[in-house]
């Protein structure tokens, strides 16, 4: 069975605040499990999601843009459920209790041979995670650098025409005086 964890433990263990993680829920459109009761539980799945999203956000995306990169982000993720790694920035954190009681306990050399094998794998899985999650974070800031240059471009377009409309009003005005007024004094 899944480890669950409770929203007092998400919250210390992600360092996102409860009301914010339920904000994300709702706008990113997450499914997150609930219990016989109704109360929110998190996995290490959604503990690991939540630790994404607050790296994209701290990089400056918006979440218009992660709900975007969601379905990539966790297809990603997909060997990560219950690996208890925190992604990103290289950091990684065992989260289960196993693994650091077997390091201290100085298990035999087959099974020090076997954890040392994991580890190297989920370092690896985790550095190619990086290399894609890095991809799509650049993709996404081109795009909106792109967007961005375009409203610019058709609101300098937009200035310069009312500038343009203001000029020609402005001129219509001044012929139109003239006409009544011969420069004499006299109309």
């Amino acid at each position: 069975m899944e480890t669950r964890y409770t929203v007092r433990q998400t919250v210390e263990m992600t360092g996102v605040k409860s009301y914010v993680l339920r904000y994300w829920e709702e706008e990113l459109e997450l499914q997150i499990h609930r219990n016989e009761l109704g109360h929110r539980y998190y996995t290490g799945y959604d503990i690991q999601l939540f630790l994404n999203i607050k790296e994209l956000k701290r990089r400056g995306l918006q979440l218009r843009a992660i709900k975007k990169l969601i379905p990539q982000i966790t297809a990603s993720m997909s060997g990560f459920e219950e690996s208890g790694a925190v992604l990103l920035e290289g950091i990684t954190e065992d989260i289960s209790e196993e693994g650091q009681s077997s390091a201290k306990e100085g298990a035999d050399t087959k099974q020090s041979t076997d954890t040392a094998k994991a580890e190297i794998c989920n370092n690896e899985k985790i550095l190619e995670f990086q290399t894609i999650l890095e991809r799509l974070i650049a993709q996404e800031l081109r795009s909106q650098n792109e967007d961005e240059e375009r409203c610019r471009s058709l609101d300098f377009a937009i200035r310069r025409q009312q500038m343009a409309r203001r000029e020609a009003a402005a001129a219509s005005e001044k012929k139109g005086k003239s006409k009544h007024w011969d420069g004499v004094g006299r109309k």
